[in-house]
């Protein structure tokens, strides 16, 4: 792995030593695998954006600046490699006098280039005569483009049972809201502007625990832990002026429901209206 790498694998080396657990203790406390955790936070393999969160969230960390490093070192992995410039080797390096039959092709080169320099000089010319008369408009400054969000997949209503990473509405999604059922399982509400949409998610959860994303609408969708220890929900609408959520509740023992938790109510417009100020 290279020195960027290298830079993250230090930081994760940094939270499982403060944290206090082994490989196989990170294995048990995510779904993720022992053999994994010791490639990735010695620097062997490049981690998943996930894994990388949950160890942070794992450590009670902000996974802000954790994910910024990923985020930069994953751009540069990706990013293409310039082609390298070839230069010309041995015989076909040492310079070539022209061939007869090429001399014509260059004069005409040469008068094209020498006609070209004229018009230039003519027209820069005509331009500043215009310029000082005041006869002509000045070209007008183009508009200002504007970059365009990530493309989904649906948006609002048209993406009620949906999934998420298949809408691509994870590209721009934030955890707005967060909960928790002490000691069981860490309860996120997503939310993507792109999309106009949210999902729940749960981790660090037992096989039957469930979760729930509601809307102001009177919508609903929800998910089960099968297998692993997380899930997440598929997409509900979050309008503007509505508001979603996230529920989620232990499974049942001995004939009792499990214990239930929900996060705090997200309004877009309000957030957004928040941060403009």
């Amino acid at each position: 792995m290279d020195r960027a790498g290298k830079g993250l694998a230090s930081e994760l080396l940094a939270l499982k030593k403060a944290s206090g657990s082994s490989f196989a203790q990170l294995s048990e406390k995510t779904h993720y695998a022992k053999s994994s955790w010791e490639r990735w936070v010695n620097g062997k393999q490049f981690p998943p954006r996930d894994a990388v969160e949950s160890l942070a969230r794992l450590c009670d960390t902000d996974p802000a600046q954790l994910l910024a490093l990923w985020d930069e070192e994953e751009a540069r992995r990706t990013a293409p490699e310039p082609e390298p410039e070839g230069e010309p080797e041995g015989p076909e390096a040492a310079e070539v006098a022209p061939e007869p039959e090429e001399a014509p092709r260059k004069r005409r080169g040469l008068w094209a280039a020498l006609v070209l320099a004229v018009l230039l000089v003519a027209g820069a010319g005509t331009y500043a005569a215009v310029a000082l008369t005041g006869d002509a408009e000045l070209p007008k400054p183009k508009a200002i483009v504007k970059v365009a969000g990530p493309a989904t997949g649906c948006e609002a209503t048209g993406c009620e049972g949906k999934d998420p990473k298949k809408m691509n509405c994870g590209a721009d999604a934030v955890t707005v809201r967060t909960g928790s059922i002490p000691k069981d399982l860490v309860i996120e509400l997503r939310y993507s502007r792109a999309c106009k949409a949210a999902w729940g998610r749960i981790t660090f959860a037992e096989i039957g625990a469930t979760v729930v994303v509601n809307n102001s609408d009177g919508a609903a969708q929800a998910d089960v832990v099968h297998y692993d220890r997380d899930v997440y929900t598929p997409l509900i609408a979050a309008p503007d002026d509505g508001s979603v959520w996230v529920c989620a509740a232990l499974p049942k023992k001995g004939g009792k429901d499990g214990p239930r938790s929900c996060t705090g109510r997200f309004i877009p417009s309000e957030e957004q209206s928040s941060q403009g100020s």
